[in-house]
């Protein structure tokens, strides 16, 4: 049998030969990773620490470390110095799944299936990559990832969890996520840890994480980003633009990115009502420089996990209809030309609006009342069983004329009124509870003119003229005066208006007849009559 031998400058050839071949690896290898732009681990050196037991820990390839030894410019791999920082590439190290997990499900939101149902999901429910997630209106789902980030979902947005790795035994995290429409709202790496990852990814550009606070908002065509803290890179169109702490930038149809655009700050809304009693619920914002709209949340809670109503405003006023009563929080962030939303302003009020207040029928606004015991009538509430009525001197309703709770939906004051100016308002009372006032409305009244004092009233008649003397009328008012004849029955044969003490008027017929007098005021309302009888006889 031939025997194949070894002599020994082959074996010291073949073994330089491999040598040189894992030394040019590790060359080539160290060179790869050496490239700034390669996302890296930077991992520090603890007790007990060497080279070759972190590559059988943590590295896919363990003898990797030697591309370790050569990055790092460590002389001895068994022996590595106390805090020392290895600069590791994430392409070198271990990788295993990283699920997410639901965190805050309010709503309507769930997981997306093939067939469009939505599943609902549970708090502490695990998620896995390839998981599509939905939220509808006035709903919210907030995810957590597993170096703590949160991505919180707003209402009516489609995401796909698409990567969830981990690396290193759990030392980093790499996520990446699809946002196919609606906005997300992202606390990304609470605790800054070197490597972690995360991207959000929508039709048109990629927002690359390089901090913590921020928001993505995406449709068919375009992508809005802003910055709230740290810094985030949004990508379109091969073109990539940092976006630092208090700026924000969109990507319109595939286009590159705008440059950083300043975000505008939170609303002055330190003055807003804190108690409010009517529904819709409407806030007055004041005005912001740069601000073309506002944007306003109403939640239950000061998370604002729970939203009870949304309103986007081009004008002054948001308006959130058909609340409940209750403690409410309200968040408000002003939006530029752009469409990029700023900071956010919060305020805290109490609605109690229920059962709700009627509306004044009679009298109206600013009405003049004649009767001393006026009729009040309003409209009824459903849930109300009964009103309280109240009326007063001024608008305060400090001097108090009248206050009584009523059963139905009208009264007849009771006590007759002097003339004057007053105020009147009403509440609904549904068993015990008694809602808001009403806004108050105010009448003023004036006494209809007394009968016209005819003691010294004289009629002569001068064939067929008659000549009426009397007293002058008061102040501010006239006399009206009818003339009747009785002999031939004929009724207001001859009536005068504006008259004063003295007037005259044609006869159309002798005989018996009868003057009936009354004054008038400035608003035309007339008074009692006062009837005088004389003759006319023909001359």
């Amino acid at each position: 049998m031939n025997k194949l031998q070894f002599y020994p400058k082959t074996v010291n050839f073949l073994l330089f030969f491999v040598f040189l071949t894992l030394t040019m690896q590790q060359l080539v290898a160290a060179e790869t990773f050496t490239s700034p732009n390669q996302p890296e681990w930077r991992y520090s050196v603890r007790p007990g620490d060497n080279l070759i037991h972190f590559g059988q820990r943590y590295l896919i390839n363990p003898d990797d470390w030697r591309v370790l030894q050569k990055l790092n410019k460590i002389k001895n791999p068994e022996r590595m110095q106390l805090g020392q920082v290895l600069r590791v590439p994430l392409a070198l190290v271990k990788q295993v799944p990283a699920p997410a997990e639901v965190a805050l499900a309010t709503g309507q939101a769930g997981i997306l299936k093939t067939d469009k149902s939505v599943q609902a999901v549970t708090i502490g429910q695990q998620l896995t990559a390839g998981t599509e997630l939905v939220t509808g209106e006035n709903s919210k789902l907030n995810i957590k990832f597993a170096d703590g980030s949160i991505v919180s979902m707003q209402p009516n947005s489609t995401m796909k969890l698409d990567t969830l790795s981990m690396y290193s035994g759990g030392g980093m995290v790499d996520t990446k996520l699809r946002l196919q429409q609606g906005k997300v709202e992202t606390e990304a790496n609470p605790a800054h840890l070197q490597g972690n990852q995360m991207q959000i990814i929508t039709p048109t550009a990629v927002a690359a994480v390089r901090g913590t606070k921020f928001r993505v908002s995406a449709d068919d065509v375009s992508i809005k980003q802003e910055t709230l803290e740290g810094k985030v890179g949004l990508s379109a169109a091969g073109e990539e633009v940092a976006v630092d702490k208090g700026f924000g930038s969109l990507s319109e149809g595939g286009k590159p990115p705008l440059p950083p655009i300043l975000l505008l700050p939170a609303p002055a809304i330190e003055k807003l009502a804190t108690n409010l009693d009517a529904i819709p619920v409407t806030f007055n914002i004041p005005a912001q420089d740069g601000a073309v709209a506002w944007l306003g949340n109403v939640s239950t809670d000061a998370q604002f996990n729970s939203i009870a109503a949304t309103s986007l405003s081009k004008g002054a006023n948001l308006s959130f209809n058909d609340l409940p009563d209750g403690k409410y929080y309200l968040k408000v962030r002003a939006q530029d030309k752009q469409g990029l939303e700023g900071y956010d302003a919060k305020h805290e009020f109490n609605l109690h609006a229920r059962p709700f207040a009627p509306a004044a029928n009679a009298p109206t606004q600013s009405a003049i009342v004649r009767e001393a015991n006026p009729d009040f009538a309003w409209t009824k509430i459903e849930q109300a069983n009964a009103y309280l009525f109240e009326m007063s001197k001024d608008v305060e309703f400090r001097e108090m004329i009248d206050s009584r709770q009523v059963a139905s939906n009208a009264y007849k004051a009771e006590k007759d009124l002097q003339p004057g100016r007053y105020f009147w308002r009403l509440a609904s009372i549904d068993g015990k509870n008694q809602g808001p006032y009403m806004v108050a409305n105010h009448f003023t009244y004036k006494a209809k003119p007394n009968a016209p004092d005819i003691s010294q009233l004289t009629v002569k008649v001068e064939r067929n003229k008659v000549f009426v003397t009397t007293l002058n009328p008061p102040e501010g008012l006239v006399y009206e005066a009818i003339l009747h004849n009785e002999m031939n029955l004929q009724k207001s044969v001859w009536s005068g208006s504006g008259l004063s003490g003295e007037f005259s008027f044609l006869l159309k017929e002798y005989g018996k007849q009868t003057l009936v007098l009354r004054l008038v005021d400035g608003d035309g309302v007339a008074g009692s009559d006062a009837v005088y009888e004389f003759n006319a006889s023909p001359p």
